[in-house]
């Protein structure tokens, strides 16, 4: 039986940069430190990302960020509603948190902290998924009738209370909070106007 690969260099280094900066922010994780968690040599940092730790920082954010949106629009062209959609999404966070004994999370917040306004390219970054994010919803929830101020607002609530139960639910040490946040975020959607 042949040895199992291990994934390039580069990608064990992005790997546990990400999850270390979802663990305790951007400030709190060191270059050395994330070169141990990804069995990397010394060198290679800079070999895969010159610009250094936030290089890295802002292609987690990136990966993060496109993962995410994946997941709306596929979730979107299964036919799931903006309610389920943030049901699913939910679902999702919650076992996520589980699986990291509340140890990471949330999406973009981690990082977020400390990183505006001292590293604009990383905040840049981060703006930039929480904009499409946001953009993709907005679309949703006015092809669903609502006006463009109604799905603003909508948009920026089911984001700032995802974020916002995240960081409850890693805190209570409690998944159950982001499934009960997104059911009442969602059952807001589904009520008629």
């Amino acid at each position: 039986m042949a040895a199992r690969k291990s994934p390039p260099t580069r990608d064990r280094i992005l790997k546990a940069a990400k999850h270390l900066f979802q663990q305790r922010g951007y400030y709190a994780v060191g270059t050395a430190e994330i070169l141990a968690a990804a069995k990397a040599p010394k060198g290679s940092m800079y070999h895969h990302f010159p610009e250094g730790k936030e290089q890295i920082a802002i292609e987690a954010v990136q990966t993060i960020h496109a993962d995410v949106l994946a997941l709306m629009r596929k979730l979107e062209a299964d036919g799931f509603s903006v309610a389920d959609t943030i049901r699913q999404l939910a679902k999702g966070m919650a076992r996520w948190l589980k699986e990291s004994d509340y140890r990471e999370g949330t999406m973009l917040a981690s990082s977020t902290v400390g990183s505006v306004p001292d590293l604009p390219k990383l905040h840049g970054s981060i703006k930039a998924a929480f904009d499409e994010w946001r953009a993709h919803v907005i679309e949703r929830l006015l092809r669903d009738g609502l006006s463009k101020s109604e799905a603003t607002t909508v948009a920026q609530t089911l984001i700032a209370g995802i974020e916002g139960a995240m960081i409850l639910a890693r805190i209570d040490q409690d998944e159950r909070v982001v499934v009960k946040v997104a059911d009442t975020l969602a059952a807001m959607i589904d009520s008629p106007r």
